[in-house]
């Protein structure tokens, strides 16, 4: 897959020709070119006849301008005059890889334990201030890890807990803490560096 890169000051309608160009497979048939919208709604059928091409989109129906879809084509096609009188025509082809089914369905059944294993790698490196007095503070460590998953299961604090008590089972905290501990934890700028 190619890279889009953006310029600022470069027409709108050119950079979201590029990123349809990069995006989406354009399909020649006859003398038009079928451009898929990038909404994913249908194609509109783009020709690129002399003098003007043409589009069947209602930003080129309505303004009579180059569209996003004329650029996308054109971009797929950058034709090279040489001095010679002859044409090369370079087309930019989307690369698709073979999906491993094998790989990718072993990943994500096992995702959210790997995760879990590599957050407990990194949280195992912070350093726990030392306390003077009062009541024993948690772990920065399981503060960290509990803030952590908490966010990257989606899910609300509440709904975390069963799986932080898991992970404690597991080893991986000292102590599962609480969600308004968690929440609390997050609140104090002190753990923004660690975070």
């Amino acid at each position: 897959m190619s890279t889009v890169n953006v310029t600022i000051g470069v027409d709108p309608r050119e950079q979201r020709g590029s990123q349809i160009a990069a995006s989406f497979n354009l399909r020649r048939r006859g003398d038009d070119w079928l451009v898929p919208s990038q909404s994913g709604k249908g194609t509109y059928r783009v020709r690129l006849g002399e003098p003007h091409p043409t589009c069947s989109c209602p930003d080129h129906q309505l303004r009579r301008v180059k569209c996003k879809h004329i650029r996308a084509v054109e971009i797929s096609l950058r034709r090279e005059e040489r001095p010679d009188g002859t044409t090369v025509v370079t087309k930019t082809t989307r690369v698709t890889y073979k999906q491993d089914w094998p790989a990718y369905n072993k990943a994500q059944t096992h995702e959210t334990e790997r995760f879990a294993e590599l957050l407990h790698g990194l949280c195992r490196g912070i350093v726990q201030p030392p306390q003077a007095k009062g009541r024993p503070r948690l772990l920065l460590s399981d503060v960290v890890f509990g803030a952590t998953f908490k966010v990257y299961s989606t899910v609300s604090g509440r709904r975390a807990t069963s799986d932080l008590k898991a992970w404690q089972a597991k080893g991986y905290l000292a102590r599962a803490p609480h969600y308004n501990s968690v929440f609390g934890y997050l609140d104090n700028p002190a753990l923004t560096p660690i975070l």
